[in-house]
């Protein structure tokens, strides 16, 4: 019997990237900081970068002998597949577009510090907590020309869409969070219909 499957999708080389900081007291307080009379000598901070990446992506028809599937495929579909692939399961595009949350990755700094003055920045790898990266070379943080802001009281953010075919990167300047999925969504090609 087969299963339902959600729309499957083609990713399009279109993406968003965004990047917030935050700094944690977590290595200041398993190595406490040194202090005399009130002033602080050495401490050690800690600076988080939170990535995530998203992905337009268009919603496809998979087709069986030319009838549109409403399931994932089942035995009978996969055995005649398997006799001759490539022929009776196809998928075509819909022109439906929609965002994909495809990654979510974080990446510590250990931050030394002496008279509260930063004498190294120590920076560790990013740990992947969801999805592969799509535009895995391609850093916001660190970048003098990408800007983070902040908004109230929450976490610096900056964003830029990414296009991985022509590798051009495009920096939002005002980045703000309540918009930014439904901008990277109207970028989808002119006529194209939201999914969701």
């Amino acid at each position: 019997m087969a299963t339902t499957d959600p729309t499957p999708v083609r990713a399009t080389p279109e993406h968003l990237i965004v990047e917030t900081t935050s700094t944690e007291s977590v290595a200041g307080s398993v190595i406490p900081s040194i202090s005399v009379k009130g002033i602080t000598l050495a401490s050690l901070g800690h600076l988080q970068v939170m990535r995530y990446v998203y992905t337009l992506v268009e919603a496809q028809q998979v087709y069986f002998e030319g009838r549109p599937l409403a399931a994932m495929p089942g035995i009978r579909e996969a055995v005649v597949e398997w006799l001759t692939p490539g022929q009776q399961i196809v998928s075509k595009p819909t022109g439906r577009y929609s965002v994909l949350h495809a990654y979510t990755g974080k990446k510590n700094i250990i931050q030394p510090q002496v008279m509260q003055k930063e004498v190294a920045s120590l920076p560790l790898g990013y740990i992947d907590l969801f999805g592969e990266d799509p535009a895995e070379g391609v850093r916001l943080y660190g970048r003098a020309d990408v800007p983070f802001v902040t908004r109230g009281s929450a976490n610096p953010i900056a964003a830029a869409y990414y296009n991985s075919e022509t590798q051009r990167l495009q920096i939002i300047q005002n980045p703000d969070p309540k918009t930014l999925m439904s901008r990277f969504a109207a970028r989808a090609p002119r006529g194209a219909v939201p999914v969701g």
